[in-house]
């Protein structure tokens, strides 16, 4: 179920992995259908300060409006125990 945040993305899921390096997966619905970097990093760094520090690795999955949430991505966010978010594209 998709929960809103600030009218600009909703977190449509969130889902633990890994083992010996414990990592979490926050499937994000943006809101907009064009979005600068900078708001991909802070997107992902407040999903790390609310719901990551006690993983190892936080992960964003960016999704833009209409897109398969099951399907590819448009980008990918990272942020570790450094609280340095991360952007991608590949």
């Amino acid at each position: 179920m998709a929960v809103e945040r600030d009218g600009n993305y909703s977190v449509v899921m969130i889902r633990d992995f890994g083992k010996a390096w414990k990592r979490r997966t926050a499937r994000i619905m943006l809101i907009k259908p064009s979005v600068t970097e900078e708001e991909l990093k802070n997107i992902t760094l407040r999903i790390w300060e609310e719901n990551g520090q006690d993983v190892d690795e936080m992960i964003t999955v960016f999704f833009l409006p209409g897109m398969n949430t099951d399907s590819v991505a448009y980008s990918f966010g990272s942020c570790m125990k450094d609280g340095i978010p991360r952007i991608s594209y590949r």
